[in-house]
């Protein structure tokens, strides 16, 4: 089975309200700080303009790529490889750690060594299934 698989990222509505709001403030803060010199303003609306892009680039691309030998976890500017062989357990965890998981309905995968990847596969159940099909050891459902 060598196809690879994409699965987008499930998006929680109040991970998104936050993230939005938290740039509104930057935006808002530099609009509105009070005795500003114009390079201060224009500093900080270049800053708020970064977050922005950041923040976007992060909610519109957080995906997770499964193919024969890897999964591959993609978060804006970051992202992980895991080898198949190396993962240990994937269960269910609302545990609420930063992770390239836009959902707080999540996947916890550990590897052999005890590091932590948590995920939100937007098809949760097809993603588990193909892990378990690929050899996966440790998938809970």
């Amino acid at each position: 089975m060598s196809m690879q698989r994409t699965y987008r990222s499930k998006v929680d509505g109040k991970i998104a309200a936050v993230t939005v709001l938290t740039i509104v403030v930057l935006i808002a803060a530099g609009a509105t700080l009070p005795g500003r010199s114009h390079e201060t303003a224009i500093a900080l609306h270049a800053v708020s303009l970064f977050c922005l892009a950041i923040c976007v680039w992060t909610l519109l691309g957080t995906y997770y790529v499964i193919d024969a030998a890897a999964l591959v976890v993609r978060s804006g500017p970051f992202h992980w490889t895991v080898a198949l062989r190396d993962i240990h357990s994937v269960r269910p965890t609302r545990d609420t750690r930063s992770g390239p998981a836009l959902s707080f309905d999540r996947l916890r995968i550990e590897d052999g060594a005890g590091r932590v990847l948590l995920v939100s596969p937007r098809e949760k159940d097809a993603f588990l299934a193909d892990l378990a099909r690929r050899g996966v050891h440790g998938v809970d459902s």
